[in-house]
């Protein structure tokens, strides 16, 4: 092993010129397999990182897709899309008017003028910003999402009636009934109850379609107060953000077989029912079948490039052989084994590309700035297929007889 290093050495000065040209070649090639590993990288993180970047959302509304509030959603369907493994941040909402005290339901006309909202989170209010709620102390938009008797009031309301945080006020609630077919509303009594002012809001930019909200309760005591009095509940505006977008296929098979959801039909009759999904979903599957296609573009370049690579190592070894057959002939006549020779000549070729690995991989380092990951790859690349060539030549030259090389000029 120690003749072998040490013959080895001395071949690498002796053919220090040629040496130097095949590390410029290793460089030049090691850079360009940097290039290619990087866009193969940069592709991939891109597809991975993509639901972080274009976020699919989904909205419920009518079956023409004419009203996305003001609607009946069934229980059911609200609580399947609540409770889906595919579903993150669902928002739902129920209209209300609030009137204060108890009254009796004669007197609605003159008490019942406050609208407000159920919801489970602050983004049931269109264009309600979190920053705009004042929170009792203790307590956060989390409350949303139980079953407390609790409100927010608006913050004018609140000081008009001379109200603090943390006060019990009493409230009659009515709640809307929409009619099968059409746009005709009703409004009908549902529970007199009293609540803790848990935060106060002041809603600057309100988008949505209906009156700003002055009270906001928590949608799941909602439920439970439509249950308590024998009412079926339906909750007026859903939607939703798609866990994991790659997921999306099973997320709408979900949606339309078990939840019965259909798609917008633009020509149905108006009606109240909030039975069709929209699933703003179209940027996401044009970027991620571009990114896909770049990356199997990537991905199938790698044998071409692989088999260019042992071509090019085959040949660089192959050139650099023709010069020395003789001493080739000389070191076996003198009986060195095939064995022997040929690692000997592989060795110089594995210490050549070494070199070249290295200098090329800091040369990407400073220039290209690559991932480690992606400096390892290349070199392993490089290393593995350029030394698979070298390997193939000097087999050629085994070939050879002893005697024909021998009485060859050089």
């Amino acid at each position: 092993m120690k003749f072998l290093f040490r013959q080895a050495a001395k071949n690498l000065v002796r053919h220090g010129k040629k040496n130097i040209l095949h590390i410029l070649i290793g460089v030049l090639t090691v850079l360009i397999l940097d290039i290619y590993a990087g866009n193969m990288d940069s592709t991939k993180k891109q597809l991975t990182e993509l639901p972080e970047v274009l976020t699919i959302t989904a909205r419920i509304s009518t079956l023409n897709g004419s009203r996305s509030e003001g609607m009946a959603i069934r229980e059911e369907r609200m609580m399947g899309v609540r409770e889906s493994a595919y579903v993150k941040d669902p928002v739902f909402t129920v209209r209300l008017k609030f009137g204060f005290g108890a009254f009796a339901i004669e007197e609605y006309k003159e008490k019942l003028n406050h609208f407000g909202i159920g919801t489970n989170v602050p983004e049931g209010v269109s264009g309600m910003k979190r920053e705009e709620i004042i929170w009792l102390d203790g307590v956060d938009e989390e409350i949303l999402a139980t079953t407390q008797k609790v409100c927010l009031l608006d913050a004018t309301l609140l000081e008009e009636r001379g109200l603090s945080l943390g006060d019990d006020v009493t409230w009659t609630l009515f709640y809307y009934r929409y009619a099968t077919e059409g746009n005709e509303v009703f409004i009908d009594p549902l529970v007199t109850d009293r609540y803790q002012i848990v935060g106060c809001m002041q809603i600057e930019d309100y988008q949505g379609e209906w009156i700003v909200p002055e009270v906001i309760v928590p949608l799941d005591y909602m439920r439970e107060a439509y249950h308590s009095q024998g009412i079926a509940f339906f909750a007026d505006s859903g939607s939703f953000v798609v866990k994991d977008p790659f997921q999306l296929n099973d997320l709408k098979a979900q949606m339309h077989g078990e939840l019965g959801f259909l798609p917008v039909i633009t020509r149905a009759r108006e009606r109240a029912d909030g039975n069709a999904l929209t699933i703003m979903d179209e940027a996401f599957i044009r970027s991620a079948e571009t990114l896909s296609r770049n990356l199997a573009l990537l991905k199938g370049m790698l044998p071409f490039l692989t088999a260019i690579i042992i071509f090019i190592g085959y040949l660089c070894s192959y050139l650099s052989l023709q010069s020395r057959w003789e001493e080739y002939a000389l070191m076996r006549s003198l009986g060195t084994g095939q064995s022997r020779s040929f690692f000997l000549l592989l060795g110089e070729t594995a210490f050549v590309e070494a070199a070249a690995c290295v200098l090329g991989s800091l040369a990407a380092a400073v220039f290209l700035r690559p991932a480690v990951r992606v400096l390892a790859l290349s070199g392993t690349m490089f290393f593995l297929a350029f030394l698979a060539g070298a390997a193939m030549a000097i087999l050629a030259l085994h070939r050879l007889s002893v005697m024909e090389m021998l009485t060859k000029k050089e």
